[in-house]
């Protein structure tokens, strides 16, 4: 591992604890807590893109439902004989 500054803090008992025991086999509790903290210092990263790809993944869902209410208000109109505002109004009812 390259030179760098150390950094050092106090955990409770109940914390150093729980460091041990989750620390990989042969690993120290101060390894562990400095790969969490490294993880910890880079899922920001992660969220954002999670955060984007959700977004997205919603506005797909939202042309989709456009696109149905679309293709519902179309049919209604063609094979059940409704008039646009019926069809509209039963859309709009249904798919709330």
């Amino acid at each position: 591992m390259s030179q760098g500054r150390i950094i050092s803090f106090r955990v409770t008992e109940e914390h150093y604890a729980l460091l041990v025991a989750r620390s990989s086999k042969g690993g120290s509790a101060g390894s562990y807590a400095r790969e969490l903290m490294l993880q910890a210092l880079h899922a920001e990263h992660v969220v954002e893109g999670i955060a984007t790809r959700l977004d997205r993944q919603e506005d797909q869902v939202t042309a989709v439902r456009r696109d149905l209410r679309s293709v519902l208000r179309a049919t209604l109109v063609a094979f059940a004989r409704l008039d646009p505002e019926q069809a509209r109004e039963w859309v709009e009812r249904t798919l709330r």
